[in-house]
């Protein structure tokens, strides 16, 4: 069979269409299943606002729980403080009332035991009469600062710098005493200014105490006595000086 030279352009005519015809189809569903693709898939604008309605409160309202009872807990322990606060004053008050009425008990003692001492006229009797007084002065003195050195009284405890301690004698006469509480210094007061009283040695840094009471029997008409309330020394007025006891 022989070709002639005019069918082999049709020739190539058939076979372009018909490779245009076995591609149509598959364009056509290339081109279909993206929009059933995008039919299928919801849109991000209509799930962003169902997104966006659903808050969290919860988060709030443990923060809010959780504050709440911090704030509960810090008042419930300051309540607990200050009823401890209240229940040592009343405990340091009572302390002081105690110790009060103690040493007004010893100071009566100590002045009527310089009130009783056995008087003589002779220079021997006179003597051991003093002797004797002096033996239950100190006795008195001794049992004074015993109880100022046993009682449980704190360093600061709501009081100032400085103390003061007066008593009359019985001719009237009003003597008065300044002392510092953390160094011991005492001043007492004479002819319009205060008068510094002299030491055997300088006290110590402390905290300190004095008591005065008329005494009678005494020649100056009083007593008085000085202790360091941390370590348990002791002194007594002699004349215009703290002798330690």
């Amino acid at each position: 069979m022989r070709i002639t030279p005019i069918a082999i352009p049709v020739l190539a005519l058939l076979l372009s269409g018909c490779n245009a015809a076995q591609t149509q189809p598959q364009s056509g569903e290339g081109n279909a299943n993206p929009a059933a693709d995008a039919q299928s898939r919801p849109s991000s604008s209509e799930s962003s606002p169902e997104s966006s309605q659903n808050p969290a409160p919860s988060g709030r309202n443990n923060a809010n729980a959780e504050m709440a009872g911090a704030i509960q807990t810090g008042f419930d322990q300051l309540s607990g403080r200050l009823t401890l606060l209240q229940e040592q004053v009343l405990q340091i008050r009572s302390s002081n009332q105690q110790l009060r009425e103690q040493n007004q008990m010893l100071l009566n003692r100590l002045e009527l035991l310089t009130r009783t001492q056995p008087e003589d006229s002779a220079a021997e009797g006179e003597m051991s009469a003093d002797a004797g007084g002096t033996e239950q002065l100190d006795a008195a003195i001794g049992q004074l600062m015993q109880i100022l050195n046993q009682a449980e009284l704190p360093s600061g405890s709501g009081q100032g710098q400085f103390g003061l301690a007066t008593t009359y004698t019985q001719g009237g006469d009003w003597v008065l005493l300044r002392y510092d509480r953390s160094t011991g210094e005492t001043w007492m007061a004479e002819f319009g200014d205060w008068q510094l009283i002299s030491e055997e040695l300088p006290p110590e840094n402390s905290l300190y105490d004095i008591q005065i009471s008329r005494a009678d029997r005494n020649t100056a008409g009083y007593v008085a006595v000085r202790i360091d309330l941390n370590s348990g020394r002791s002194w007594w007025l002699n004349g215009k000086r703290w002798q330690e006891y």
